[in-house]
C-alpha cells in the first residue's frame, strides 16, 4: 500500500509520520509505504469558478496542480492513494468537503484519493488523547480541558498551549512577538511528543477516527 500525503503544514506532517509508524506496527504483514509533501499553510481555493494557477506555497491555492501531478505520477500503481490532510478552521465542514471533492472532480482523478479534515485543526487530534498529553507532558494543566469541546469550532491549539507551554498561551504570544516562528516551533514539538504517545483506537476525536478509517480500510483491502 502506498500513500502520498499532501499536508497543510510541518507540524501535521510530524503527526502523520507517527501515525504511519504505528500503523506499520499494527499491520506487520502489510507493506506500507508513504511519502509526504508539507506546505506552508492552507491558503484558499480559487473563487472564480476556474482552476487558474496561483503562485505561493500554500496547499489550497494550487491543490488542483498537485492533484493532477501526483495523479499522473501514480498512474498504474496498484494500491496507491493520495491523501490530503488539512484543517477546516472556521469553515463549514460539509461545504468544505464538497468544495475539495469538486476540485478532484474537475481534475478528473484516476488515482484513489481522500480528503481528511481535522476539525477544527490538527491539535484537536492531539487533544483527543488526554493520556497521551499527560504521558508526554506530566505537568500539563488539566483545568484547561474543562470547557473544551472536541471537534467543535472553538479554541484548540490555544487550549493545548495553556496546558503544556511554560507560561501558557500568554507567554507564547509574548515570545512570538507577532511572528509565527515560535508558535510553529511549539506546534511541531507538541505533534512530535504527543504523537509518539497516541493510542490510535482510543482517540476520541471524530475527525481523527475518520482519518484513521481512511488509512486502515485501504491497508486492510490491499
Amino acid at each position: 500500500m502506498y500513500f502520498q500525503f499532501l499536508i497543510e503544514d510541518q507540524s501535521t506532517e510530524i503527526l502523520v509520520g507517527h501515525v504511519m509508524g504505528k500503523l506499520k506496527e499494527k499491520y506487520p504483514e502489510k507493506e506500507i509505504l508513504y511519502d509526504s509533501k508539507p506546505f506552508k499553510g492552507i491558503g484558499h481555493l480559487p473563487t472564480k469558478g476556474n482552476l487558474m494557477e496561483r503562485k505561493g506555497g500554500n496547499l489550497l491555492n494550487n491543490l488542483h496542480i498537485y492533484l493532477r501531478g501526483f495523479d499522473k505520477k501514480l498512474a498504474g500503481m496498484e494500491h496507491a492513494t493520495i491523501v490530503v490532510v488539512l484543517d477546516n478552521d472556521k469553515r463549514d465542514y460539509d461545504i468544505f468537503q464538497q468544495n475539495l471533492n469538486q476540485v478532484a472532480k474537475d481534475v478528473v482523478m484516476l488515482t484513489d484519493y481522500a480528503f481528511c479534515i481535522a476539525v477544527k485543526e490538527m491539535e484537536a487530534w492531539l487533544l483527543g488523547d488526554e493520556d497521551a498529553i499527560y504521558s508526554a507532558y506530566p505537568e500539563a494543566k488539566k483545568k484547561f480541558l474543562k470547557n473544551y469541546k472536541q471537534d467543535e469550532i472553538v479554541d484548540t491549539w490555544e487550549v493545548l498551549a495553556n496546558m503544556v507551554y511554560p507560561g501558557g498561551l500568554a507567554k507564547l504570544h509574548k515570545v512570538s512577538k507577532n511572528s509565527y516562528k515560535e508558535t510553529g516551533k511549539a506546534k511541531c514539538e507538541w505533534a512530535d511528543k504527543i504523537g509518539q504517545k497516541l493510542v490510535l483506537e482510543k482517540n476520541v476525536s471524530p475527525s481523527f477516527q475518520k482519518f484513521l478509517f481512511e488509512l486502515c480500510s485501504r491497508i486492510e483491502a490491499a
